[in-house]
């Protein structure tokens, strides 16, 4: 019997997801560092080990992808697109272990927990409205650990339909947020495919747009407008730390060499490292600790994102081996025809349970290797309303699931509820503005 111990396929995660971190933030430093091959094989060992650990629904989907990438790169006789597609992969792996050092970070940070304190303070009316625009503020670091900050000031006791009332409210503030934040992956998936549209011009429409969509969610909510000035009052704690989050990416995508995710992969971690550090050594190893632990916790993510960009570069290689755009000229539709359809599918196949990190990617590689008409800043800001949508009523979405979950009520209340008008309201007043806004710049 061999005595070197087996190592369990789970106490690999963490460290290869470190590996691959430092390979990426090593190939951002230096451009032509020879490290492309150990990220794409540390990231190929990273999905095998993910992929066997998948829910039964993701399996599905993910081997669904997986497999019709195969078939298409043996088709094309192109299997290098394949491991490209891994070889993008490697930027998200490092972006998840990023996104849960800032997540760490901010849970841990007093800003977060007076705010929360503050917001248990005020009456049960005006916490509707705490919790819509805290959700908004909150998400753009935490996504859906929004859930696990809000949740507990509100009655656990409570009715089942009081319950749901306050999950769809945060589900629409949070996914809202979606619109502007560098935090989110669907701003990182839309970069991968459109990387010169400017950081600063996507957050700039998308707050505008997000307000307007705050607006609209308290009024189909009912939440009261009366005590709304103290319910922002209860979030300024945490703006001042997400705000500076924010600008510290935009000011390094604008004025250093480096691309908005690259900015967000550089800066991050030496700012969450320089705030913990002021609290003191203690507080800078809880978070290192805390990272290291959740890491694992993204792998289902990283699966999907990596079978997504492995198809992705697949039917690249398949739209070139075809005259696409005679197809998409006989197939003209006008400007805000598809505009609706890149905000709407999406969406629409979360609510069947087809993750939007699937559905955005294919239509990015689609619209961006023809000629459509519509103007790149467009295009992104589309791609992230769907998304903000599928973060509200998608069934495989973490957000409606974390929301079912932290405020104890049944998914299928949350994904079928009253946030599928809101998300139609979104959809319907998205495509009228973002038309527009095409005419203006095309």
């Amino acid at each position: 019997m061999s005595i070197v111990p087996r190592l369990r396929p789970v106490s690999a995660i963490a460290p290869l997801f470190v590996f691959v971190w430092a390979l990426v933030l090593v190939r951002i430093v230096w451009r032509d560092a020879p490290v492309d091959d150990a990220a794409a094989l540390a990231m190929a060992a990273l999905f095998a080990i993910g992929f066997v650990r998948l829910r039964r629904r993701t399996l599905a989907l993910s081997a669904a992808l997986a497999l019709v990438a195969l078939a298409l790169a043996a088709v094309l006789g192109d299997w290098g697109a394949l491991w490209a597609g891994i070889g993008d992969a490697t930027t998200f792996a490092a972006f998840f272990v990023t996104l849960v050092v800032l997540r760490s970070t901010a849970e841990r940070r007093p800003e977060t927990a007076r705010t929360r304190d503050l917001m248990a303070l005020l009456e049960p009316r005006q916490r509707l409205a705490a919790t819509l625009f805290g959700a908004n503020v909150m998400g753009a670091v935490l996504v859906v650990g929004a859930h696990a900050i809000l949740a507990p000031i509100h009655d656990r006791n409570a009715s089942e339909p009081d319950r749901v009332r306050v999950a769809i409210i945060a589900l629409r503030g949070m996914g809202l947020a979606g619109l502007w934040s560098p935090f989110w992956v669907a701003m990182a998936v839309a970069f991968q495919h459109l990387p010169g549209v400017p950081l600063w011009s996507v957050m700039a429409l998308g707050l505008a747009l997000a307000a307007g969509g705050l607006v609209l969610g308290q009024a189909m909510a009912g939440a009261p407008r009366r005590g709304t000035p103290e319910a922002l009052t209860a979030l300024l704690p945490v703006v001042p730390p997400v705000a500076i989050a924010a600008a510290t990416v935009v000011a390094l995508a604008s004025f250093a060499p480096l691309r908005p995710l690259e900015a967000l992969l550089i800066g991050i971690p030496l700012l969450a490292a320089a705030a913990q550090a002021r609290l003191g050594r203690r507080a800078l190893w809880g978070v290192v600790r805390d990272s290291y632990a959740r890491t694992p916790g993204v792998l289902g993510e990283m699966v999907i994102v990596t079978c997504a960009f492995a198809l992705g570069r697949v039917l690249v290689s398949a739209l070139g081996a075809v005259d696409t755009a005679q197809w998409i000229d006989r197939a003209t539709l006008p400007e805000p025809a598809i505009i609706a359809v890149l905000i709407v599918l999406p969406a629409a196949l979360a609510l069947l349970g087809i993750h939007q990190i699937v559905s955005v990617t294919v239509l990015l590689v689609l619209f961006t290797q023809v000629p459509t008409g519509i103007a790149d800043l467009v295009l992104f800001q589309c791609v992230l309303i769907s998304w903000a949508i599928a973060s509200m009523i998608g069934l495989s979405a973490i957000s409606t699931i974390a929301a079912a979950s932290f405020f104890g009520v049944r998914l299928e209340r949350v994904a079928f509820g009253a946030n599928l008008a809101f998300g139609g309201a979104i959809a319907a007043l998205g495509t009228v503005i973002l038309s527009l806004l095409n005419a203006a710049l095309v």
